[in-house]
């Protein structure tokens, strides 16, 4: 398998955040979804090897600023990462990512989320005007015959991501977001 090349002429990495569970009594601080987590690692992957690009990270108030601190931890310089912090769905993350992006003169990205995410997510961003390269930060393997084919929680998972990226593709395209 051969890593993710961008293109000439990339001009920023854009990573979307996912889920994020709030501080809570006996843990005062916040914690990523594995999600959120992989994409900011591959975010900064990107960085470390293709950079240095600004790093724009889209996903509401309290999520781009734990994922501002996985992107440093990461190795990304403060001053490389942009936050964008209004948003509530991808759609959102597009307007308002953005909007910023243009703001800085940008119109050529690296998008990061997960394949299955990809298509909605980079038709968002087009629609908004931004050129999108997909940097996928995960991609679907096939596991066991049996865990393939035969019920299990590990099917019943893949399906309801499935289903949920299909009907958000058709609900977007309803809307007039993609």
């Amino acid at each position: 398998m051969r890593p993710f090349r961008p293109p000439a002429g990339l001009q920023a990495i854009v990573v979307l955040g996912s889920t994020v569970e709030p501080p809570h009594y006996e843990r005062p601080y916040p914690v990523p979804d594995v999600e959120t987590f992989r994409r900011c690692e591959h975010a900064a992957w990107i960085y470390r090897r293709w950079g240095p690009l600004p790093v724009l990270a889209c996903e509401g108030r309290q999520r781009s600023a734990l994922m501002r601190e996985l992107l440093r931890r990461g190795g990304v310089p403060d001053d490389m990462i942009w936050l964008e912090d209004r948003s509530r769905s991808t759609h959102e993350n597009a307007t308002y990512g953005a909007s910023i992006l243009r703001e800085h003169g940008i119109g050529r990205i690296a998008l990061v989320v997960e394949t299955e995410s990809m298509p909605r997510a980079s038709a968002c961003f087009r629609k908004e005007g931004i050129d999108v390269t997909a940097a996928p930060s995960e991609f679907r393997t096939l596991g066991p015959w049996n865990e393939e084919l035969l019920p299990s929680w590990q099917a019943i998972r893949r399906n309801e991501i499935t289903t949920h990226e299909a009907l958000g593709l058709l609900w977007y395209k309803l809307r007039g977001w993609i």
